[in-house]
């Protein structure tokens, strides 16, 4: 009986509360194989919905949006302005009411974003 309260403890452990991630982020930090990047985050955002939706607004004019999903300390971006909409999983590193951390691949290499909750 001990054992299975403590398995269940350990998995509930490792759940992402997906109510922490509602609302808006913007981008504070990137790193890429643990050296900061300097490069211009001030439109680097990306928008959480109760309903499942996401919006994500990168340098230039680059936008994406679509549903997401958590699972685990994953988080599931699938993309509906792709023709053939996508999915990727990013690495939920940390979570607070007002702190996000990402960790991605791309390309053979190791990034994190840092996110602080918009405040309006």
């Amino acid at each position: 009986m001990k054992r299975i309260f403590l398995l269940s403890l350990v998995f509930c452990s490792c759940a992402i509360d997906q109510q922490k991630l509602i609302g808006t982020w913007q981008a504070v930090a990137y790193f890429e194989m643990g050296q900061a990047v300097a490069t211009p985050l001030d439109s680097v955002s990306i928008t959480f919905t109760p309903s499942g939706d996401y919006k994500f607004k990168s340098i230039g004019f680059y936008e994406e949006q679509g549903q997401y999903r958590v699972a685990g300390k994953y988080l599931f971006l699938r993309d509906t302005t792709e023709q053939i909409p996508k999915e990727r999983a990013l690495k939920i590193l940390f979570l607070d009411s007002d702190s996000l951390k990402i960790g991605m691949e791309a390309d053979g290499k190791k990034r994190t974003v840092f996110f602080g909750l918009v405040h309006e």
